[in-house]
Parts: structure tokens; sequence; C-alpha cells
């Protein structure tokens, strides 16, 4: 089938052998070293299980499924979806990068196989601060919004004194209506932004409602701050720093990253990238920033990004006890006994998925962003149908 990689190979030497063999790290160059799930210790008949439920749509619109582990590919698969089909009886308004039912810009752009990243965007964003921070282009996560925006002008003295560390973890204090409603609610301000000609601008103007560093509010537009501090601190563009000391260091050639309209990269969800791309992502965060000998992100930035700052995003039920690190997830932080899995996630079901201890990474892409269709996050499917039963 297009896109699905499952090698037919098998270990003929003896299973000692076999598994220390399979437990030496592989390092992607241009292209991924293939194994299977039995050789890395994985349940095949979980994964084709779970392969053939995306692939028949039980799961709403997943647009592709990779797992590795040791570096090594076992699974990869696409399911194609016929957007333009799908999305003809929703397509109102202008065309453009900012529609979501425009199938020229979601989930795919202009007919290649860069598949919108959304807010997984905001985690590529904090690993540029980190390295950022590590090369001297900026201060520290103790750093203000008055001194890192100064063009701002910012003259409200508590909003000038928010802190990078408090932009990282969602804990600004501004006004902020998003996570708590549909982004096809009107009053959601991730969307209403978007339709604005400076989006920090409208971020700035907000009233601050609760003290900085007390309480979590997601807020795409928070990122979209960091985007404008990194590019004003370093004079260059966002994409082309992360050309340079992110994206080809690690093997990332290929990816389209829109801008906001005053001129800075879109950082709240703007990027886009192949799926094998966003594995060599989440490889990096596995492999504490090293790529093959390099330190690309400073290995306490990642252990910091990856921490729950914000032990629960959702306090108010009890069967969502997700955390968040600096514009990283913490899925589970490994407290129950269970193996810890850590990620990306990204509006539609967008996830570079990180299991630590056990090696393993998974990417999702996806569309579920229709509020018709029943769908389930990739995330927990990943999490309780391949990895809770793996032991730590």
């Amino acid at each position: 089938m297009p896109g699905r990689v499952l090698s037919a190979s098998f270990c003929l030497l003896a299973l000692p052998a076999c598994l220390a063999i399979a437990a030496e790290p592989s390092w992607p160059d241009e292209h991924w070293e293939v194994s299977t799930p039995a050789r890395e210790g994985l349940d095949e008949e979980a994964i084709l299980a779970l392969d053939a439920e995306l692939r028949s749509g039980k799961h709403g619109y997943v647009d592709s499924m990779l797992i590795a582990r040791h570096g090594r590919i076992v699974f990869e698969a696409r399911y194609p979806r016929d957007y333009k089909a799908i999305n003809a009886g929703r397509m109102t308004g202008e065309s453009g990068p900012w529609n979501y039912y425009d199938a020229t810009w979601h989930p795919y752009y202009q007919g290649t196989d860069l598949h919108t990243m959304q807010s997984t965007t905001k985690s590529v964003m904090s690993a540029l601060v980190g390295i950022a921070i590590a090369r001297g282009d900026l201060p520290g996560t103790d750093a203000t919004l008055g001194a890192l925006l100064p063009h701002r002008k910012i003259a409200d003295p508590a909003k000038a004194a928010i802190t990078l560390e408090n932009i990282l973890t969602m804990r600004p204090g501004f006004e902020w209506l998003e996570d708590q409603v549909s982004y096809w609610d009107p009053r959601n301000d991730g969307i209403r932004v978007e339709r604005t000609d400076d989006w920090v601008g409208y971020l700035l103007r907000k009233p601050l409602v609760a003290p900085q560093g007390t309480t979590y509010n997601y807020n795409s537009t928070n990122t979209q701050l960091m985007s404008e501090i990194v590019s004003n601190a370093t004079g260059k563009p966002l994409d082309r720093y992360a050309e340079e000391l992110l994206f080809h260091p690690i093997g990332i050639r290929d990816y389209h990253w829109k801008s906001a309209p005053e001129g800075y990269r879109d950082a709240a969800g703007g990027l886009y990238l192949r799926s094998r791309d966003l594995a060599r992502l989440a490889l990096l965060y596995e492999r504490k920033g090293e790529w093959n000998g390099r330190q690309v992100i400073p290995a306490d930035w990642v252990e910091r990004s990856i921490q729950p700052h914000v032990k629960d995003t959702n306090p108010d039920d009890p069967d969502d006890d997700v955390g968040y690190g600096y514009q990283w997830w913490v899925f589970n932080d490994g407290s129950d006994g269970r193996p810890a899995m850590v990620g990306t996630w990204g509006w539609g079901g967008q996830h570079g998925l990180i299991v630590p201890d056990l090696g393993i990474i998974a990417v999702f892409t996806g569309w579920n962003v229709y509020e018709d269709v029943e769908s389930e996050y990739a995330f927990k499917l990943f999490y309780d149908r391949i990895i809770a039963g793996i032991a730590p």
C-alpha cells in the first residue's frame, strides 16, 4: 500500500544477540534505517490492528502514522483522503492560508506532501528559543517582554514585566479565549486574531486577568511573541535561523512556513513538514538534543522543555491530566508506573511523540477538525494500544 513500510526481514540470530543489535542506536542520514516491530521489541499485531482502524476511518481523518525505535522505522503508513471533496460542502469565505476548509492549504500545502503542523510549530519555536539562549542571542528565560520587544513600547508595566519563562509555559496572564471553545466558534481569540493585520498587537491590547506565572491558559498568539523576539534578537527571519541551526543539522531540507501579517513567521501554527522530518525532531529530543555527535539543542534545554511546569492543563477534568512544559506536552509523566510520554500537539492531530525510557518515537498527522465527524486523539490511541503494555 502506498507509503507503508513494514519490513519482512527476520532476525536469524539467537534472541539475546538480536535484541542487543536492535538496541544499538541508528542515526538517519538522507534515509532512515528500516526494521520490524518484532526486532525492535514491539507488538506487530497491535500496530497492524491500529493501522487497519485508521485506514478504515474509524478514528476520523488520520493522514499518517510512523513508529520508530532506536532510530529505525518499524512502521509507516499514509491514509489518503480527498480533502477537496470532503470540504466541498463546507467551504465558505475567501480562499487562503487562514481558511481551514481550503484544501489548497489544509492539511497539505498546495498539492505537496508537506502537511500542516498547526501547533506542533510551537514546539519548534521552543527549540529555537533554547538555541538562541545557548548562543547568547537571547539573555535567558527571566528576560522580560519590555526588554525583548522594545520597539513595541509596551506602556503597561505589568505587561512589560512578563518573562520569557511565563510565555514558554502559557502563563503570561492575558485574557484569552481559545482552548475553552471550538475553533469554529466566532468568539475564539485564536481565530479572531487571524483576521487582524497585527497579531502581537492584538494580544498586547488584551487586559491582564491574572498575575503572570499563576494561571495556565492556552494562547496561540502568546507563542507568536517568541517569533518576533527571536527574529529581532538575531536579525534573521525565523525560518532562516531554523534552517541554519536546527533543520539542516538534523537533515530537514524541505518545508513551508507561513508568515503572520506583520511579517514574522507564524510560530502559532504555520509550519508544514513531512512526517519523516517531524520524526527527526522527535528523535532529536529523544536523544536529548544530540544528533550523531553534534549537540544541536542543549541537553538541559531539552530536559527543561519536557518537564511538566504545568502539572495539569485541565484540572476540572479528572480524566485529563496532561501537563505542559516549554511548548511541549507531557502526556504521561510516568508517576503511575507506566512509561512516560511527551510530545507535540497540533490541531487536527499533528503529533511528534517520544517515549524516552523506551527509545520509541511516533508521528501522526491528520485533519480531525470537523465537529460533525467522530474522532479520537491519536496520541491516546498510540499510548493505550502500543505503549501502555510495554514494561519501562
